[in-house]
């Protein structure tokens, strides 16, 4: 009796302990360096995720690079910014795994394992990359990281059965950008494929493809495009295809700007519990289903045989947690960049909070996969255990209830939403006017001093704050 005793209490420091470590999602671990980021203080933030213990673990090294990469962009140390995202892609490619992790993922939680990246966060390390070296005036080196997207994404849709591809297995944004680098260097003929192949993945799509509808914009760069190459019938029909028309744009000596807007933060990775717990009574027992986010707390009785005996080794517990998103609204959302009295408007093109969520719908049968087989280990273990010890045996059920968890782990460093306009400008000094307006109409003004020197330029906007309830 005295070494069931003290096996009880082993259990319970371990069961406390673990859940000690357990707690808290990745989006409260990484709280501290998320306020830096919405107080605009990207250098603190970067130095608070060097001391960030849970992104030191060897685990979570992807994710580290990720959230640091992001940062030394948004500080506008590009160099760094790509140091960091080269690694993070070399660690994909090396596609390095612990088997102890591996293990303890499969049988408690998957947080445990070596983080390996969600698909679309591969295909972001890219556009980054060809961001930074747009900033570090290397279009060359951009143009090779834009067509990366492709063939990442290529690579990504081959890994999966053809019955259960995603329905993200191809990037508008992608084509975009690889079109507006291929412009800004002259080649035209690649420019207008880019393009091309841009509008055709919305035509394919009902003209919405993941959240996002066909840019105006889009239409008349591809028109231009085409204009400049002679390529008449292709305006003729995609006019017809698309009911719109080409309206030919004038040229400016000073060139064009084209300014990335990115707005907001991506939506954060939670997790939501479903306990089913099995209460032993006497003549009747109750089986109660809870679930926090269904507002669900079901007790149902049930036949127990009514032999009056009632013992802790019939209690069960089953705890089955699932990955889900909570989406984060943005502190604006609407902009435009006036000039001379002009106004030009920011068209959406990638949509990020779409695409989470439709890529972790599109893997729910993956998920459900992995949950049952982790269940079922736990599961397997608690029976072995009963039949030796039943009170043991529910303790352990217990243990494996409490230990239960989904992976909470994403690129929170994402933008939610990602926008870009074309400006004309004048030759030498040009001031843009960048209008952001909040949910209440709250005015907010930015200033862009650019060089008009002929051809074209790119800059950013980046507002990653959130809006509270108070705002």
């Amino acid at each position: 009796m005295i070494h069931i005793k003290m096996t009880f209490r082993a259990v319970l420091l371990c069961c406390f302990s673990i859940l000690l470590n357990n707690c808290g999602s990745y989006h409260t671990k990484s709280a501290l360096f998320q306020e830096k980021v919405q107080q605009g203080d990207m250098e603190g933030a970067i130095e608070v995720i060097e001391e960030n213990k849970f992104l030191g673990k060897p685990r979570n090294h992807l994710l580290y690079l990720l959230e640091k990469g992001k940062l030394a962009y948004l500080a506008g140390n590009y160099t760094l910014s790509n140091q960091l995202l080269n690694e993070a892609d070399l660690f994909i490619e090396s596609n390095k795994r612990a088997i102890g992790n591996q293990v303890l993922g499969i049988l408690l939680n998957p947080e445990k394992e070596t983080y390996k990246g969600e698909d679309f966060e591969k295909v972001a390390i890219h556009y980054y990359k060809a961001l930074n070296y747009i900033f570090l005036n290397k279009y060359d080196d951009a143009i090779v990281e834009a067509k990366r997207i492709s063939l990442q994404l290529q690579k990504i849709n081959e890994s999966y059965p053809p019955e259960k591809k995603n329905r993200y297995n191809d990037d508008a944004f992608a084509h975009i950008l690889q079109g507006l680098l291929y412009e800004a260097s002259g080649d035209i003929n690649n420019a207008f494929i880019a393009y091309r192949n841009a509008v055709d993945l919305f035509i394919e799509n009902q003209g919405t493809y993941i959240g996002v509808n066909i840019p105006e914009q889009l239409c008349q760069d591809m028109f231009h495009t085409a204009n400049f190459m002679g390529f008449t019938d292709e305006i003729e029909r995609y006019e017809n295809l698309l009911n719109t028309t080409y309206i030919p744009k004038k040229t400016t000596e000073g060139g064009e700007a084209v300014i990335f807007w990115e707005n907001g933060l991506a939506p954060y990775k939670d997790e939501t519990f479903y306990t089913f717990t099995i209460l032993p009574g006497n003549e009747i027992g109750f089986l109660t289903i809870i679930n926090e986010d269904l507002s669900l707390n079901l007790p149902l009785p049930i036949p127990t045989g009514g032999d009056n005996n009632s013992d802790f080794s019939d209690l069960d517990v089953f705890n089955v947690a699932y990955p889900k998103y909570v989406s984060q609204q943005s502190l604006y959302n609407n902009a435009e960049v006036q000039v001379d009295s002009l106004s030009y408007p920011f068209q959406l093109t990638q949509n990020y909070e779409e695409i989470a969520f439709k890529t972790l719908k599109d893997r729910t049968f993956r998920e459900i996969g992995k949950i049952a087989l982790r269940l079922g280990t736990k599961k397997i273990s608690e029976y072995i255990v009963k039949n030796q010890n039943g009170d043991l045996g529910a303790l352990l059920g217990i243990f494996n209830a409490l230990t239960e968890g989904a992976d909470t782990r994403n690129w929170q460093g994402l933008p939610n939403k990602i926008f870009y306009t074309r400006i004309p400008l004048k030759k030498g000094e040009n001031t843009l006017a960048v209008k952001l307006r909040t949910n209440q109409e709250v005015l907010t003004s930015k200033n862009i001093i650019i060089q008009g020197t002929g051809g074209i330029q790119f800059e950013k906007i980046t507002t990653p704050s959130v809006s509270h309830p108070s705002q």
